[in-house]
C-alpha cells in the first residue's frame, strides 16, 4: 500500500479538477454538451476562497469523480487521440497558471472581477445563468487568453461556433486556472508527472475507491 500525506492527497484532488475541466471542454467542443453535474461544482469553485478542505472547494469529492476517472485513464491506460488532446489542455492550464503568477497586474484584475461575481450571480439567480457564464467567459478572454501558451480548443466547428458553447468553454478554462492555482499551492510541480506517477495513480485509485463505498 502506497503511503501519502494530506498535501499529496490535496494535490491529486486539485489535479483531478484540472483534468475534469479539460474533459468537459473537450466534450463541449466535440459533442456540444457537458454534464451539468460535473460542470456546476467547477464553476462554484471560483467563489470558494475560504474552504475548510480541498475537496470542499468543489462541494465534496463526489463532484470530482469524472476528473478522478479521467486522471486514472491518463496515468495507466494507452491514450487515445482524444485523451492526448485533453492532457494537453490540462498541462497548458498548469503552465498558464505559472505565467499568471508572474503578472501581479493581471492577478489583481482577476481578483477584483471574482470579488464582484456574487452580486452578478445574485442578480441573475445562479452561476449557471447564461449571462453569468458570458461574464466569466469575458473575464477569461480579457485576462488569461492574453497569456501564452494560448489554449486552442479542437472540435466540431458547429459546436465551437455556438456562442453558448464558446462562453462555457472559456468559463470552464477560468475554473481550470483556479484549480491549477490550488494545485501549485499544495506543492504541485511538473516533475511529479515523471517521477511520482505511481504515487499519483495510487492516490487517485484510493480516492475513487472511497466513492464506491
Amino acid at each position: 500500500m502506497t503511503r501519502y500525506d494530506n498535501k499529496e492527497r490535496d494535490r491529486v484532488i486539485a489535479l483531478a479538477a484540472v483534468i475534469q475541466v479539460a474533459h468537459l471542454v473537450h466534450n463541449i467542443a466535440n459533442d456540444g454538451s457537458a454534464d451539468p453535474a460535473a460542470t456546476l461544482p467547477l464553476l462554484n469553485s471560483l467563489l470558494m476562497t475560504d474552504a475548510e478542505s480541498t475537496e470542499s472547494v468543489y462541494g465534496g469529492l463526489a463532484h470530482l469523480k469524472v476528473g478522478l476517472e479521467q486522471l486514472h485513464i491518463q496515468l495507466v491506460k494507452n491514450k487515445t487521440k482524444h485523451q492526448v488532446t485533453q492532457i494537453q489542455y490540462a498541462v497548458n492550464l498548469l503552465r498558464l497558471e505559472r505565467r499568471l503568477a508572474k503578472s501581479a497586474a493581471m492577478t489583481d484584475v482577476l481578483t477584483l472581477e471574482i470579488d464582484q461575481l456574487p452580486q452578478h450571480i445574485e442578480y441573475f439567480d445562479g452561476i449557471e445563468h447564461p449571462q453569468v457564464i458570458a461574464r466569466l467567459a469575458d473575464i477569461y478572454k480579457r485576462t488569461i487568453s492574453n497569456l501564452t501558451p494560448f489554449i486552442k480548443v479542437y472540435g466540431e466547428e458547429r459546436f465551437l461556433d455556438n456562442t453558448s458553447n464558446a462562453n462555457l468553454i472559456r468559463a470552464l478554462l477560468l475554473t481550470g486556472i483556479r484549480s491549477a492555482i490550488l494545485w501549485h499551492q499544495k506543492g504541485g510541480r511538473y516533475w511529479q508527472f515523471l517521477y511520482q506517477s505511481k504515487k499519483i495513480t495510487a492516490i487517485t485509485d484510493d480516492l475513487l475507491s472511497t466513492l464506491r463505498q
